[in-house]
Parts: C-alpha cells; sequence; structure tokens
C-alpha cells in the first residue's frame, strides 16, 4: 500500500519533471521498501518542484520565501473552509446519506476527529523540547553570549506566538466539540481539523528555524522534525475518513462544495508536509556542516 501510495506522489510533479525524472524515481520507488516517510518526502518534493520549476531551462528558478508560500496556503485554507460550512445543505445532505448506511458513520467522524487532535498536540509537543533546551541554555553559563542570544530568541518568539495559535486551537475546539459559532454539523466537525491543524503546524515553524542557528540545539530541532513529520502524516491519515463521507453522501452535494473540500484537503497536506520537510532539512543540513570533512 505504501509502494502504491508512493508511486501515486509521482503524479503530482510537473510534466517537464516526470519527463526528465519518472522512469528513474519509479524504479527507485519499486526497488526499495516504501515508507510513510517515503511518501511524505514525496509529497513535499512535488511541492518544490512546482516552486522551482523553470520553464526556460536556462533562466535561473524563482524562489518563494517559505513564510511568502505558507501565509498563501493558509489564507488559501481559511477561503476554501468558508465556503464548505457556509453550504448548510451539502454538509446537512452528505452525512444524511452517509449516516443511512449506519454506524460507520459515526465511526469515521470520530476517527477523523481523533487523528485531528492527534496532529495537533503532537505539532505542539514536537517543540516543548526545544523549548525547554532553549530555556536551560538561556540560563546556562557555559554557552556562548551568541548560543545564549540564540535560546532568547526562542523562548521569546515563542511566547508571542502562543496567543496566535491558542486562538486557532481554540477555534478548533469550538467548532468540532462545542459547537461555537456557526454550527456546522457532524461532516464539519470531522473535517474542522484540516483546516486548521495545518496552520498551527506553520505558526510552530519560526521556534526551530531560529534554533538551528545555535549547534547546542540542533539534536533538540531534529527531534521537533520528526514529531512534526509525524502530525503531518495524522494529518493525511485523517482526510481519509472524511473523503469516505464525502463519497457515501456525494448524491446530496454541490460541485462546489466537493470542489471546496477536495482542494481544502490537499493544500491542507501539502502545507503540513512542507512544515514537517523544511525543519528536518534544516537539521540535517546544519548538522552536515558542523560534521568533520
Amino acid at each position: 500500500m505504501m509502494r502504491a501510495a508512493a508511486k501515486a506522489m509521482l503524479y503530482l510533479y510537473p510534466q517537464a519533471w516526470r519527463d526528465r525524472y519518472g522512469e528513474e524515481v519509479t524504479d527507485l520507488v519499486t526497488s526499495r521498501p516504501a515508507r510513510l516517510r517515503t511518501v511524505l518526502d514525496l509529497l513535499a518534493g512535488a511541492a518544490d518542484a512546482w516552486l522551482h520549476h523553470r520553464r526556460n531551462p536556462a533562466a535561473k528558478p524563482v524562489r518563494i520565501p517559505l513564510a511568502v508560500v505558507l501565509s498563501i496556503t493558509g489564507t488559501a485554507l481559511l477561503l476554501l473552509w468558508n465556503p464548505g460550512v457556509r453550504d448548510v445543505a451539502s454538509l446537512n445532505g452528505a452525512w444524511g446519506e452517509a449516516a443511512g448506511i449506519g454506524s460507520l458513520a459515526g465511526q469515521l467522524r470520530g476517527i477523523a476527529m481523533s487523528l485531528f487532535v492527534i496532529s495537533g498536540v503532537s505539532g505542539i509537543l514536537s517543540v516543548v523540547p526545544l523549548l525547554l533546551a532553549s530555556h536551560a541554555t538561556m540560563k546556562g553559563s557555559s554557552h556562548g553570549q551568541l548560543t545564549r542570544m540564540t535560546a532568547r530568541h526562542v523562548v521569546v518568539t515563542a511566547l508571542l506566538l502562543a496567543v496566535p495559535i491558542a486562538l486557532f486551537g481554540y477555534s478548533f475546539y469550538g467548532m468540532a466539540f462545542t459547537q461555537l459559532g456557526f454550527p456546522v454539523g457532524p461532516l464539519g466537525e470531522a473535517m474542522t481539523g484540516g483546516f486548521i491543524v495545518p496552520i498551527i503546524l506553520a505558526l510552530l515553524l519560526p521556534l526551530p528555524t531560529i534554533a538551528a542557528a545555535a549547534p547546542s540545539l540542533l539534536p533538540d530541532v531534529r527531534k521537533s522534525g520528526g514529531t512534526l513529520a509525524v502530525a503531518a502524516i495524522f494529518n493525511a491519515l485523517a482526510w481519509l475518513p472524511v473523503m469516505v463521507l464525502l463519497a457515501l453522501g456525494l448524491q446530496k452535494t454541490s460541485w462546489t462544495f466537493v470542489a471546496a473540500v477536495t482542494a481544502g484537503a490537499l493544500v491542507s497536506v501539502w502545507m503540513s508536509a512542507l512544515v514537517a520537510r523544511n525543519v528536518l532539512r534544516q537539521g540535517r543540513t546544519a548538522m552536515g556542516w558542523l560534521s568533520p570533512g
């Protein structure tokens, strides 16, 4: 199943890339064991290939800052979420059709909500060891001034980001569990996390990015990257039961609703994978610079 998923990721790459490297990468995927990390790397690689895609081979690729990319994708998620929750007829119609087949709909809803919660909690927990290490480094006298300043920067940034992260977390909790604000219904509750959790993960990104400048914090940066990768995987898995629910009630939905939810799922998975891949790459690159030779 993982190998089939990995091969499917290759179709997300630009046509020019597939014409040049597709056969070689397909053989590589076929000949080696495929894991969740393989799928995640290929998905993030597709995003990178599109961002750096060159129409003119002689021209240099246009490199868009990651902060801009994440801002655009985060805004896209919020914009896609709005038409989804405003289409009450599609939300209720799809859920009514899915619920009509028995208890499966309720089970799928619970699975999706649980996986999104796990994804968000994993993302937040990914920076806890980094913050503890930064606090200890900031207070320790055995570290250089530059390292202590970097650690202090990490802690201060975490305090500034705590408010927006808490607001997005509260929005997720309110819409998915307590029906605060606009009533989204059971189907909306199932997919709410997919539109909010990736934004929370993106807000956490500055912490390992800043910490990567301090050699003593690099092990914790790599741990953060690994946990963020787990969070991205859970976010992707959570969309599967949502898509099943949508498919079961497809006859009672509008095409605009289906398009908004499908596009939101793709952006959500891409955004979370991009965050995790960036932190993992930062940890590996920095460790490579520090290693002898």
